[in-house]
């Protein structure tokens, strides 16, 4: 892994999540937990998921709006539970290149700050789509949380 490159885009997002760190954590490993959540599409979740969570160990998700459907596929590279989950991301919107995502987690009290990193974008243009998809992703891990404090778990 090369991460002396500086000069393609990086996204980087940070949240505080409501929730301990764990349990943050099966939420990105576990593929029943997985598909309540993972979409980059604001409104309604439609994501179908399988993992074998092991470092070198795949994953693949697609999901779905109304008006499209995004395949994504990766492996696991690095796995520190409950702290650190580091995966390959690829599929056509990363125009099939082999980007890397970390997502770190600290825990803060009854709550954990998540830092969500994507490096390797190859354009601009892709860095702009998987900021603003990241983000709806991060919105329904929030509410997923939420569901789950308050007994909605479905």
């Amino acid at each position: 892994m090369d991460r002396g490159d500086t000069t393609a885009p990086v996204v980087q997002i940070r949240r505080r999540v409501k929730a301990a760190a764990e349990e943050i954590f099966d939420l990105w490993t576990k593929p029943e937990l997985m598909v309540r959540w993972m979409s980059p599409f604001p409104g309604a979740v439609d994501c179908k998921a399988s993992c074998e969570l092991r470092p070198g160990g795949a994953f693949s998700l697609v999901m779905s709006s109304p008006q499209v459907r995004r395949e994504v596929s990766g492996a696991y590279v690095q796995i520190e539970r409950p702290r650190k989950l580091v995966f390959t991301w690829t599929g056509p919107l990363t125009n099939n290149v082999n980007t890397l995502v970390t997502v770190e987690l600290t825990p803060q009290g009854d709550e954990t700050d998540l830092v969500l990193t994507h490096e390797r974008l190859p354009t601009s243009a892709i860095h702009q789509g998987h900021t603003k998809g990241w983000g709806h992703i991060l919105d329904h891990l929030a509410d997923a949380v939420l569901q789950d404090h308050r007994g909605e778990r479905q």
